[in-house]
């Protein structure tokens, strides 16, 4: 049985794709991009995540990105697959604020997001499964079709008011 074990096991480490699930998703970057929620997977122009393990990875919240609205062409987000409902909402909206109109934002997450404010369409879905009986995530691929003033200015002053705390 030892044997067994040893030839079927693949170990991986946390935090990072597979080759296959990287060469899919920097397949689909256009343009400028960010990756929130990078952990140790540095594929984008700008990578961001709470926990930084790797200096080429930049400390940030997702739920307040220290960003512009409309500043990237792609957003790539691999969030905690395991945060409560509610907490599921702002980092997709925040995703698509930081996107810019006629842009991508590429999710892989256990759940589908949506914008009920319409800001976003839904392009493509992949069911991603690593192993035979094993948990599937679900790339999500969104553009992004309208712009929503109102809630950019509103989390922009509050990442001002967070910058100014922090002075």
């Amino acid at each position: 049985m030892e044997e067994l074990l040893k030839k079927n096991t693949i170990l991986q480490k946390c935090w990072v794709w597979n080759d296959t699930v990287t060469n899919f998703v920097k397949g689909k970057i256009q343009g400028k991009s960010l990756n929130v929620c990078a952990g140790l997977n540095p594929i984008c122009d700008i990578n961001m995540d709470l926990d930084p393990k790797d200096k080429s990875i930049l400390k940030g919240d997702m739920r307040l990105l220290p960003f512009d609205s409309n500043s990237f062409d792609t957003v790539v987000s691999d969030p905690p697959w395991k945060i409560g409902y509610y907490e599921r909402f702002k980092p997709f909206f925040e995703c698509v604020r930081v996107c810019k109109v006629g842009g991508r934002i590429i999710y892989n997450a256990t759940w589908i997001p949506s914008c009920p404010s319409g800001d976003v369409k839904l392009i493509d879905v992949y069911v991603r499964q690593d192993n035979d009986f094993s948990n599937t995530s679900i790339i999500c691929i969104f553009e992004k079709i309208q712009d929503n003033p109102d809630y950019n200015s509103k989390q922009e002053l509050q990442l001002s008011q967070d910058m100014r705390g922090k002075e």
